[in-house]
């Protein structure tokens, strides 16, 4: 393979993965020559960047921008929506930041707080002081998704001091493009607490190697095509009982990579 020309070792290489190619730096130099090259790392760039996308300065090449978006999610619109590329496919994932979901009574300092911590994606997130009806709802254009990828949401929290009401499994909701959203739709349970003790809870948190905790909302398969818009929420309306603690930093849709 060392006998082949730089370009054509290129060629090869962006007919595989992000992985792959930087597992192939370690083959040669030819083949780490090959494996910074533009050519290649075009390849693994989506097609259909969304509106409001614009490449942040100062990397010099497109393997730089490549990661740049791996580590670093790039805000767009307004600011309330983040893009970043999964590392391994460069598949497309996005997190809508608290201010752009709908949060029930999420305007009334009564109950929730607006506030701003280091070392998070985005300007503002929501602090819990209190409720009895805790509704959360976020949509996102599914046309903005990577083709023939199955993706799934996460809501993404952590607690400012012991949850207090979360002890038991709440609802989530995942509607798909298409779904009367007044349809019976069965939601899952899933539990806010890292350890519910019971598996029967189902889905239940897990911290992130941010410093966040996730729990899986629903999942899906993007295919070519797909129009609309997926709604994502999570809520506890049933058991009238006071919640505080939460603090909310928004709602993760990403690949499902083996």
């Amino acid at each position: 393979m060392n006998d082949l020309p730089q370009d054509c070792i290129a060629k090869i290489l962006s007919l595989t993965t992000p992985l792959d190619v930087s597992r192939s730096s370690a083959v040669s130099r030819i083949f780490r020559s090959a494996a910074d090259s533009d050519d290649v790392w075009n390849q693994f760039f989506p097609r259909d960047l969304p509106a409001g996308f614009a490449a942040p300065a100062g990397l010099p090449t497109k393997k730089h921008l490549f990661f740049s978006l791996v580590h670093n999610p790039l805000l767009l619109h307004d600011a309330h929506l983040s893009l970043s590329l999964e590392r391994k496919s460069g598949k497309k994932c996005y997190m809508m930041g608290a201010r752009a979901l709908d949060i029930v009574w999420g305007n009334d300092q009564r109950y929730w707080h607006w506030i701003s911590l280091p070392n998070t994606r985005f300007t503002e997130v929501a602090e819990l002081l209190m409720v009895w009806w805790l509704e959360i709802t976020g949509k996102l254009d599914v046309s903005l998704l990577s083709d023939d990828t199955l993706y799934a949401a996460f809501f993404v929290f952590k607690w400012n001091h012991s949850p207090y009401g979360f002890r038991d499994p709440v609802e989530a909701s995942f509607v798909l493009p298409g779904t009367d959203i007044t349809d019976d739709v069965q939601p899952s349970m899933v539990s806010l607490m890292q350890n519910p003790g019971n598996e029967e809870e189902g889905q239940c948190a897990e911290l992130r190697r941010d410093g966040w905790y996730e729990v899986e909302l629903g999942h899906f398969f993007k295919r070519r095509g797909d129009m609309g818009q997926i709604q994502m929420g999570l809520k506890e309306i049933k058991r009238r009982f006071e919640k505080k603690g939460l603090i909310l930093h928004g709602i993760e849709i990403r690949p499902i990579i083996p």
